[in-house]
């Protein structure tokens, strides 16, 4: 099986849940794949230590993932049009700095390089205009901040010297990149963290502007991935899991409770999902 891990921020969560639970139950999971917060949790399934992605979920802070730019704070008191311009010279609204340290505290690069899960991150190439991929061997921490550097919110992160971002804009949920890889997978389950009853409220700050806006085309480049992969991989079973009901977080809230809430929910509809698979 492979397993297709698209993000979302906070609501990787529910993500982290879905994927512990259905390695837990014995699903044979051969690839993991990834972009965004799915691109960690991607990592996380190839490094093995299930208790380790879930307790991560389970207490993180919106401390430990970023900070605000002291620059950013201070356009605010600027008068008129020097505002823009130093929020432009900030580069970006958020100093992810505290998620490299996350990420290199939850992760062990030699684990990685000796699974036998096969991994797969995407991040985007601004230079090249195209996705960049990442293997166990060539997977580090710059690769799992770029493919989470959501563009205006975090900054561009130098892989090789070129400048990388956000997997999403290229391959929020890398199913095609990962059975065009040829290996001998039956199933695929795309793993989306919006209910499909889910509606977005009206952006009114440009962050919640940046946050729906990337949403929309996730949600729809996901969709649309699917249908391609099912069309592409005909002998392949392709499904889309995604949650029971909303899960009531925004991708850059890290609430501590909310996220326990949808680790949960996670393992619920994993289960649900497994039912399904086996007619019960």
């Amino acid at each position: 099986m492979a397993l297709i891990l698209s993000g979302g921020g906070a609501k990787g969560a529910w993500e982290a849940g879905v994927a512990a639970a259905l390695v837990e139950r014995g699903l044979p999971v051969r690839l993991a794949a990834g972009s965004s917060a799915g691109a960690l949790n991607a990592a996380m399934v190839a490094d093995g230590r299930l208790d380790r992605l879930q307790d991560l979920w389970r207490t993180v802070t919106r401390e430990q993932v970023y900070t605000l730019r002291p620059s950013v704070v201070l356009a605010g008191l600027l008068p008129g049009v020097l505002t823009l311009l130093a929020l432009d010279r900030a580069g970006s609204l958020l100093d992810p700095a505290p998620l490299r340290e996350l990420i290199a505290g939850s992760i062990d690069l030699e684990r990685i390089r000796a699974s036998r899960v096969e991994l797969l991150v995407v991040a985007t190439d601004l230079a090249r205009y195209d996705k960049r991929v990442f293997d166990n061997r060539t997977v580090s921490v710059d690769a799992l901040m770029a493919a989470a550097a959501m563009p205006g919110v975090f900054p561009p992160v130098r892989v090789d010297g070129v400048p990388l971002v956000d997997g999403g804009l290229t391959g929020r949920a890398p199913v095609l990149e990962a059975l065009a890889l040829g290996r001998p997978i039956g199933r695929a389950v795309v793993v989306m963290s919006y209910a499909p009853d889910e509606r977005a409220s009206a952006p009114t700050t440009l962050r919640r502007t940046l946050e729906e806006a990337m949403e929309l085309v996730m949600i729809h480049a996901i969709r649309r991935d699917v249908e391609l992969a099912r069309l592409r991989h005909p002998d392949v079973d392709v499904q889309l899991l995604t949650p029971s009901a909303p899960l009531m977080l925004r991708p850059l809230d890290f609430d501590t409770e909310g996220m326990a809430k949808a680790l949960e929910r996670g393992r619920a509809d994993a289960q649900a999902c497994l039912d399904a698979m086996h007619g019960r």
